[in-house]
């Protein structure tokens, strides 16, 4: 991440409170300084690394340890910015090691962020002459002239010359001398101000990553944090799938046990209470289907144990429509992009089986590359819209998740074909 070039306060006369202003001052004529020296240093390890790249065909891999010296350099500069301005440039990252020779030393000459910081010290060369003349008309200039009358009638001709205007009397000499103070106050911190803004802004854009390297590196955090979201989603789902089968549904069982047992013991007594432990094994046993029904919904077992071929066959087999189904993803996806399928498919075939009035359904599971394919069709009545069918809208929004798309083609009287595409690479 990069801060502002420079924390120094715009209103000048609150610059004068502020310790950037000072410290400014400093960077900008150490500027200078690191010119000399690690801008020379930088230099000489920009010239080895392209003399020394046939090296690397007999495995000495200097052009390598040139670029990484580049990048070691240009950190102090990066320092050297955060101690005096309070600025935070993000460090450029070389390119990693292949492990073949003559590949690491091209890719070590071909890297565009060496030659961006060699860039900087290049451009820094002919700014540090700039920023010297910076200081001292801020700094040096002013108070000279502020004394202007305490010393300008002891020149040899009893007068001073300032470019085109003559200073040979008192007057002259106490206007220029309250100009200087004036200019002093209000326009040097200005100068300093503009010049580390300057100096700062050629840091970050070339001792840091550019904007679109610091947004496309945020596009990846933010695509690897949602598919953390996505898989621990993934994770929680089977962990409630496995909680409600070996917990509830197993405690239900042995309700309905009990309930069967009572049944059969009471026999033909008591026709009043028999009655009631019917009603209550009925109860149980439904409540049995519907959490079976609940945990397929949520994650079946046969998804993670066979695959997408198993548990859809078992879908496809419980189905009230008739389904011709195709499977064929190897190699097998993640268990995260299996049980979105899985969703997209008995979702899908659920709305065939309440809405479509179709007389048959078809299912195609591939994978061609590192894309997952699912297509239902059907035959019957069509119509629907994904903007007023909440179920359409929710396999939209799963699959969005991740990065997928899905589109529905349901033409009136014309059946319905839905293919959802999901990255599995």
């Amino acid at each position: 991440m990069t801060v502002a070039a420079t924390p120094v306060p715009r209103a000048p006369w609150r610059l004068w409170r502020s310790p950037y202003l000072w410290l400014a001052t400093i960077h900008l004529l150490g500027d200078a300084v690191v010119v000399l020296t690690s801008g020379v240093l930088v230099l000489a390890a920009v010239v080895l690394m392209l003399l020394a790249f046939p090296l690397a065909m007999i495995r000495i891999p200097l052009s390598v340890w040139s670029n990484r010296a580049v990048y070691g350099i240009a950190s102090w500069e990066r320092a050297r910015a955060r101690l005096t301005r309070g600025q935070e440039v993000q460090a450029l990252v070389p390119p990693p090691r292949t492990g073949l020779w003559a590949e690491d030393a091209l890719l070590a000459l071909g890297d565009p962020g060496v030659w961006r910081q060699f860039t900087y010290y290049l451009m820094l060369f002919p700014l540090s002459f700039v920023w010297i003349f910076a200081v001292v008309l801020a700094w040096s200039i002013p108070p000279v002239l502020m004394a202007l009358p305490l010393y300008y009638s002891r020149f040899a001709a009893a007068q001073a010359q300032l470019g085109p205007f003559t200073i040979d009397s008192t007057t002259k000499a106490v206007v220029v001398s309250v100009l200087a103070a004036v200019f002093l106050v209000l326009v040097s911190p200005l100068i300093m101000r503009w010049s580390s803004a300057f100096d700062g802004w050629l840091a970050k854009m070339l001792l840091g990553p550019s904007e679109t390297g610091v947004l496309a590196e945020r596009v990846s955090q933010l695509v690897a944090s949602r598919q953390q979201v996505v898989d621990s989603v993934e994770v929680e789902r089977r962990r409630m799938e496995r909680d409600l089968h070996d917990g509830a549904q197993q405690r239900l069982v042995s309700l309905a046990m009990t309930l069967g047992r009572a049944k059969n013991r009471l026999g033909d007594r008591e026709p009043a209470v028999r009655t009631l432990i019917e009603e209550a094994h009925s109860e149980a046993m439904q409540a049995i289907a519907e959490i079976r029904d609940l945990t397929r919904g949520l994650h079946p077992p046969v998804l993670t144990d066979r695959g997408l071929d198993a548990a859809l066959s078992a879908v496809a087999a419980r189905s009230p429509v008739p389904v011709r189904l195709s499977v064929d993803v190897q190699p097998r996806p993640s268990l995260t992009i299996e049980s979105i399928a899985y969703f997209v498919v008995t979702e899908a075939l659920t709305n065939v089986a309440k809405h479509a009035e179709a007389a048959q359904a078809e299912v195609r599971v591939t994978r061609k590359g590192d894309v997952l394919r699912v297509e239902v069709r059907d035959n019957g009545q069509g119509g629907a819209d994904p903007v007023r069918g909440s179920g359409l809208r929710g396999l939209t929004d799963r699959v969005s998740g991740v990065d997928g798309r899905l589109t529905v083609d349901s033409p009136p009287g014309g059946g319905t074909t839905l293919i959802a595409e999901v990255p599995c690479g």
